[in-house]
């Protein structure tokens, strides 16, 4: 019984902690520079693929400061290679952000209900028409 009052109570904060945290908004790395360098950047994206057990991470930012302080620490599962780290086009990333960007779409449909009402008016009709 004793084991039941101290289980219940953490059961409890488990399921209140799963279900009531803030989502949460991250970056997969952090910068560095020396300490009396200024580092900003306002945005960063990333794409993720994955094949199998092979998986690829582009990063873009908008970084802005002095190129010669600046770093960016990604932590990996691995040591990379220096043949496996790449830079790409800015292109790539713009596409797949314009691709995955939300769009409004308005369809126009007749109203199924008025063909309803066609469809019997004109039966109606036509039994009309074989009774004369």
């Amino acid at each position: 019984m004793k084991f039941f009052r101290l289980l219940t109570p953490l059961l409890s904060a488990i399921v209140a902690v799963l279900c009531f945290a803030p989502a949460a908004w991250a970056f997969c790395g952090f910068y560095v520079a020396k300490a009396d360098t200024k580092l900003y950047n306002k945005a960063s994206q990333v794409v993720i693929a994955r094949d199998g057990d092979r998986t690829i991470l582009t990063m873009a930012n908008d970084f802005q400061g002095e190129v010669k302080d600046f770093a960016m620490v990604v932590p990996v599962p691995t040591v990379l290679q220096k043949e496996q780290v790449r830079v790409t086009q800015p292109k790539i990333i713009e596409r797949l952000d314009a691709f995955s960007a939300p769009r409004l779409v308005e369809y126009f449909d007749s109203d199924p209900c008025l063909a309803i009402n066609n469809s019997s008016q004109m039966m109606h009709y036509q039994r009309q028409q074989q009774r004369e």
